[in-house]
């Protein structure tokens, strides 16, 4: 009986390692599948679909055009809904030096595309998203402002709005991604640019949450 007991014993330690090489054989093998299936979610278009915010065309007491505007698509998205009366202002934001990075760079191109002088108001101190919204905050509440259209690249467009919503209070803020615009939500992770432009947008969104700034 003791030597029947040992040889059972023996026979459980024996399958032990065919059952522990099985058993990591099916962990391998959901984890490959669980990789298999957040690639495809990745290289996809939704991650960079769900970026871009377009609320329906309303009216609104002011266009606010965030910086980082190289091409103005910015600037004349939000030049268009002035000039069709569906905005009495547009507010220009940028600190930074150069073409499209600065508030006075934007102003010029507005102004040549028709905008009046005195419909535009501008701030001169931001370096940021985050910036923008509290220098042009003392704006909007000195010109009354109590709707608000922001434009900007669709990419930016998600966190542009909601730091506006989280910034300036009781204004209701709708959101106007730039159209046309050089990016494209299709394809993105085809191109060097088009991974480096949302995988660096959502470490924003990730560092705004963090921050409470969204």
């Amino acid at each position: 009986m003791g030597r029947a007991f040992c040889r059972r014993r023996r026979s459980r330690r024996e399958r032990g390692p065919l059952a522990l090489r099985a058993g990591s054989r099916a962990t391998d093998g959901v984890t490959v599948v669980a990789v298999v299936f957040a690639c495809a979610a990745v290289l996809t278009d939704a991650p960079a679909e769900w970026l871009v915010l377009r609320d329906p065309p309303t009216s609104a007491d002011a266009a606010l055009v965030m910086a980082g505007d190289p091409d103005y698509e910015r600037t004349k998205t939000a030049a268009r809904l002035l000039l069709a009366g569906q905005v009495r202002l547009l507010l220009l934001t940028g600190g930074e030096p150069g073409p499209g990075d600065s508030a006075e760079s934007l102003r010029q191109v507005a102004l040549v595309l028709g905008v009046p002088g005195e419909r535009i108001r501008m701030e001169h101190l931001s370096h940021s998203t985050h910036q923008a919204m509290l220098a042009v905050r003392p704006i909007v509440e000195r010109e009354g402002i109590r709707s608000l259209v922001v434009v900007t690249s669709p990419f930016h467009q998600r966190r542009a709005s909601w730091a506006a919503r989280r910034t300036l209070r009781n204004v209701r803020v709708v959101s106007r991604p730039a159209d046309p615009s050089f990016w494209r939500s299709q394809g993105w992770w085809k191109t060097r640019r088009g991974r480096a432009i949302v995988l660096s947008e959502y470490a924003k969104l990730l560092y705004y949450g963090v921050r409470g700034w969204i």
